[in-house]
């Protein structure tokens, strides 16, 4: 029985607080204004989910940028700035024939972009656990043989599993390799070093100085299913949701 193997994938920028104002508008001996906003309303409103703070009368134009300058106009913007794309949906192809086991492969990739002087991180993690399921079967998250990512994937005749390597200039040391072994060396071998994903986010990429004069870099993660040939899966369509979160430093 064949199966279809589709990934939804998200993303998320975060930025730390930043506590130090780099530059004020009006100031006296019991305040300084880091900006100044003319508006009528707004408020600051938290739950347990979410926290917003909103604003009326004032256009939130965003970040503009020119060879001789760095605008970031509108209401509440940054100290600095971090964006990451969204790729589009992936399918893993071939479909596997449960009965007799197969591989399907994909891959995605997300840009990262920032003018934050400590970098950014980049993360990774699924919605469920095991990442990889449909009603009650699923496929098992990826386990190295060891605690680095293996370096070679493999899956033995009557399992199934799901897993990820990720690809780039930035990759994190865990994913980087010597030609051998993961965890060790400065390589990037491709399709190699590969491990499950965890519902607790992984760090797969990142950079310690801005990288928005180079347009940013761009980390691409590639995605396996594989049944063996006696594992028997169950035919269905498998669902992974994967999120990716870039985060400035």
């Amino acid at each position: 029985m064949s199966k279809l193997l589709i990934l939804f994938l998200t993303f998320t920028i975060y930025h730390l607080p930043f506590t130090i104002a780099f530059a004020y508008v009006a100031s006296s001996t019991n305040y300084q204004l880091e900006r100044d906003s003319i508006n009528f309303a707004g408020k600051l409103s938290t739950s347990t989910s979410y926290g917003v703070e909103d604003t009326l009368g004032e256009v939130g134009t965003g970040r503009g940028t020119s060879t001789n300058y760095i605008l970031q106009a509108g209401y509440q913007q940054p100290n600095t700035y971090i964006s990451i794309t969204s790729p589009a949906d992936v399918t893993l192809s071939p479909s596997i024939d449960g009965a007799v086991g197969g591989t399907a492969n994909g891959s995605a990739g997300w840009n990262a972009t920032t003018d934050n002087s400590g970098g950014y991180t980049m993360t990774a993690q699924a919605s469920t656990l095991p990442a990889m399921q449909s009603g009650s079967n699923n496929f098992s998250d990826y386990v190295p043989a060891g605690v680095p990512p293996d370096f070679t994937w493999s899956v033995g005749a009557s399992l199934s599993y799901f897993g990820f390597s990720p690809e780039g200039s930035d990759i994190s040391s865990t994913f980087k390799d010597n030609g051998s072994v993961c965890s060790t060396g400065s390589s990037d071998t491709g399709l190699s070093c590969w491990k499950g994903f965890s519902t607790s986010a992984q760090t797969i990429a990142g950079d310690t100085s801005p990288n928005d004069g180079a347009g940013g870099a761009t980390t691409t993660i590639r995605f396996r299913a594989e049944a063996g040939t006696s594992a028997n899966q169950a035919a269905g369509d498998y669902l992974a949701v994967i999120t990716v979160t870039a985060l400035a430093l």
